[in-house]
């Protein structure tokens, strides 16, 4: 079997080493809101997220993703309408697209109950509490508008969804940029703390690639510099939702892992392999920055894509208009022929990918050769 595949593979990387080639040298019930138990009673659980154990740490930028229906949104609701009840320090609540406040009236219908002697209520584009200005709310994609606007109370910024599911929306160009120049607008000089809320969807996103962020193995919390990572996990809340119905219903299907035992959904680990060592590169792909060998190994029958390139391979494809440059060969409208021999053999199931965040990345560029 193997001895055909790595026939089979000769015959057609085979052709990348003729003169032609050679020269061209990508909340399970929201908050559970099933309402299994009401909020008052559920204070005294803990399986939903504390926040307190993020705080613990200090750390300015805390980026905090957890399985559907653990209490993120909930716990950091509470944290900011106890701080501005307390202490009068006012909050912001970013969504990527105006689109997604569309429910913003509703803001404040869970967490109610807990806050009986006050009034909470939206008064767009304002969080009121007791009939004060508690925060606002403000869309990434629309945010460049607001740098001439102060806000000297504000002492955090809550990021809720930072990772996008795969749909109609997309994350925005420039999109890390962007959320640093808010948060510049709204702290100055001042040490604004930044919670970003998301369902485990994928580790492949904007921020994760920006900051480098990687949760080490069997470790739930993580810090880099003035960063947190903590990734929720809590075998209370596991063994709860798995005896529902619907947790009874989903057992066994990725969904179930990424609802319940909060592992990514849309990473899998399926043709992820590191290379072998007798690989040798054809030539690099630049993505977002990123530059990744391609290489192949005609005894096993494989093509691999790395972070590892050889120095002196000098043919380097770049993927899109923003990341050509000196230096590179633009992908799009050059008739490559190792690039044709790359897809077929990525549709035939031969090449390997050494990271989850490469082989994500990777399937976003073979779309655009589709």
């Amino acid at each position: 079997m193997m001895r055909d595949r790595a026939v089979q593979f000769t015959a057609v990387v085979g052709e990348a080493t003729d003169e032609r080639c050679r020269l061209e040298t990508m909340e399970f019930a929201s908050r559970c809101k099933t309402a299994l138990l009401p909020p008052r009673i559920l204070e005294g659980f803990t399986m939903y997220w504390d926040i307190n154990k993020a705080l613990s740490y200090n750390r300015l930028f805390n980026f905090v993703v957890g399985a559907r229906g653990v209490g993120k949104t909930y716990g950091a609701k509470k944290w900011a309408i106890n701080d501005f009840i307390k202490n009068g320090n006012q909050f912001v609540y970013v969504r990527r697209y105006k689109e997604e406040f569309k429910k913003i009236p509703k803001f404040f219908a869970d967490i109610q109950d807990e806050f009986e002697n006050h009034e909470l209520k939206v008064v767009p584009p304002n969080f009121v509490i007791d009939g004060k200005v508690a925060g606002t709310y403000i869309a990434l994609s629309t945010s460049k508008i607001e740098k001439s606007t102060p806000y000297p109370e504000v002492t955090k910024i809550i990021f809720d969804e930072f990772i996008l599911d795969k749909g109609f929306h997309h994350y925005l160009p420039d999109e890390v940029t962007n959320f640093l120049e808010l948060y510049s607008t709204v702290a100055r000089s001042r040490d604004v703390k930044a919670f970003f809320l998301s369902n485990a969807l994928s580790i492949t996103n904007p921020y994760f690639l920006y900051f480098d962020l990687k949760l080490p193995y069997g470790k739930s919390i993580t810090t880099k510099d003035d960063i947190l990572l903590e990734c929720v996990q809590d075998s209370e809340y596991e063994n709860m939702m798995a005896q529902t119905r619907f947790g009874k219903l989903i057992a066994g299907t990725p969904y179930a892992d990424y609802a319940i035992k909060n592992e990514f959904l849309r990473d899998d680990k399926n043709f992820v392999m590191k290379k072998t060592s007798t690989s040798s590169c054809l030539f690099g792909l630049k993505y977002k920055d990123e530059i990744f060998g391609v290489w192949s190994d005609y005894n096993a029958g494989l093509m691999f894509v790395s972070y590892d390139i050889d120095p002196s391979c000098t043919l380097i494809y770049s993927t899109t208009l923003d990341d050509h440059s000196p230096n590179t060969m633009l992908m799009k409208g050059h008739k490559s022929r190792l690039i044709e021999i790359f897809v077929r053999c990525y549709k035939e199931g031969v090449v390997r990918f050494e990271s989850v965040n490469i082989k994500n990345m990777c399937n976003d560029i073979i779309k655009m050769t589709l």
